[in-house]
């Protein structure tokens, strides 16, 4: 499998990689930011974490208010309506300033669909019986796979499950590309999400240091009708 591939996710993996034997170190991605992976040398002994659900922002609607008057009067004696007595026209609903906001809402939703999917593979101890294909594939996808084997090999599953922050707001797409993609900026918590040993069911301690909450960012392209996941990029600074 591509190195890529090889990523594991720093809560799982810095705590299965002690029974598995597995070295880490850091690298410095394409951006320059330093993105936590798997490595073949320990440098500076951070991990990468590829495991990332969130609520989606409610969006306020605009109350529409239609008044009307009349002058039934006939008599010529009586004054003609004012301009102020005439029918007001209905108010226009309001519209989204963002033309993309549709599109940044169905992101955010694979997103929410994706982690929790993968926390129940997680838990479960495989993807069998999960939707984790039907929202991601690529790297993505093929890091869950591999973590999987880490927690099999460790005989080793998750607990509870990572709670997201990203919002609308948070969500970037390009819609014009040939392949319309997309891009989240999290603040992943896996406070909750932790490891235990599947025949005991202990807990496994996390190390010393580790981040409770960092930065995450995610990258997704639409394959026809769906949206999918293809990276899933822990930082190296907590949020």
């Amino acid at each position: 499998m591509h190195d890529n591939h090889t990523r594991l996710t720093r809560h799982y993996h810095t705590i299965t990689r002690r029974d598995t034997a597995q070295v880490t170190g850091t690298a410095d991605d394409e951006n320059g930011e330093d993105s936590m992976t798997l490595g073949t040398a320990p440098r500076h002994g951070v991990l990468r974490s590829r495991n990332r659900l969130i609520g989606v922002v409610a969006i306020s609607c605009t109350a529409l208010a239609l008044s009307a008057c009349s002058n039934g009067s006939s008599d010529k004696g009586e004054a003609k309506p004012s301009a102020s007595d005439a029918p007001t026209k209905p108010v226009a609903p309001s519209t989204s300033s963002d033309p993309d906001e549709s599109a940044k809402k169905e992101v955010l939703a694979v997103y929410n669909h994706f982690r929790a999917e993968q926390a129940k593979a997680y838990a479960n101890g495989t993807i069998d019986g999960t939707k984790v294909q039907k929202y991601a594939t690529a790297e993505a996808f093929g890091t869950v796979k591999v973590d999987l084997m880490s927690l099999q090999k460790a005989g080793n599953v998750g607990k509870g499950a990572p709670v997201t922050h990203a919002r609308v707001e948070d969500v970037k797409v390009n819609l014009t590309a040939k392949i319309p993609k997309a891009t989240i900026k999290d603040c992943l918590d896996v406070s909750n999400w932790t490891v235990v040993n599947r025949k005991t069911g202990k807990t496994l301690p996390s190390p010393k240091g580790q981040l409770k909450r960092y930065v995450n960012d995610v990258s997704l392209e639409k394959w026809g009708k769906q949206w999918l996941v293809l990276t899933d990029t822990a930082r190296s600074r907590a949020c």
